[in-house]
């Protein structure tokens, strides 16, 4: 019986984490936080916001000023309008779910989230289905968007799939006690990255989303 499927969104859907850590390396470069985008991706990849705004205040020690958040979605939504493409075999993969339950639960805010559908073509397909970190109290790792997701979808949590391709998403997923599937098929996943989402709890790594089809299959023959 085909289970329910949250997805990220971020490196997982659209394949925008090199723009985006290329904005915020940017940003914090020019404002007198040295950071490259390899840095970028290495320390903030898969955060919300406020809780990047943290850790980069925790590693350089000073406080980020408000233009430079301002500055940084400027120019990150510049650069998902001239640049954004899917992660490869992701539109195809989802166009064909119906009519199984889905959703993405994602640590980007409802204004990104919203503008990356449009862009891709996949907004109907996840109408009243997508849910951001930004309104929950916790982000990932903790497993409050993926619980607000499958509650808003009528799904019991252990009956969902994830698919993740963040080590905080991973470890958010097996908290909610879902079954996570490590996707590396996003550009920005260097040759250590599966090796990452297993140290980060998942038993399942796919490459590609022909990957991701067989496990969720395998998956579905394991429902409760």
């Amino acid at each position: 019986m085909p289970r329910p499927i949250i997805f990220d969104f971020d490196g997982v859907i659209a394949d925008s984490e090199p723009l985006s850590n290329r904005a915020l390396a940017q940003c914090l470069t020019d404002h007198g936080f040295p950071t490259t985008t390899e840095q970028s991706i290495e320390r903030y990849t898969g955060m919300r916001m406020a809780d990047t705004v943290i850790a980069i205040q925790n590693h350089h020690g000073k406080p980020v000023p408000t233009e430079l958040v301002e500055n940084y979605r400027a120019l990150s939504f510049s650069l998902l309008r001239q640049e954004l493409q899917p992660v490869t075999g992701a539109v195809n993969y989802i166009r064909k779910l119906a009519p199984r339950a889905i959703a993405i639960a994602s640590s980007s805010g409802p204004p990104r989230l919203k503008l990356c559908l449009e862009l891709l073509g996949l907004t109907q397909c996840f109408e009243g289905k997508v849910f951001s970190a930004a309104d929950v109290e916790q982000g990932k790792p903790h497993p409050d968007i993926y619980l607000k997701a499958a509650k808003n979808i009528g799904a019991k949590p252990s009956n969902c799939i994830v698919i993740e391709d963040g080590t905080l998403g991973i470890k958010a997923a097996i908290a909610a006690g879902m079954s996570p599937i490590g996707l590396t098929a996003g550009s920005h996943c260097t040759p250590g990255h599966a090796d990452k989402l297993k140290a980060a709890g998942a038993t399942l790594i796919a490459t590609t989303y022909a990957e991701v089809e067989a496990f969720v299959h395998k998956l579905d023959a394991q429902t409760d």
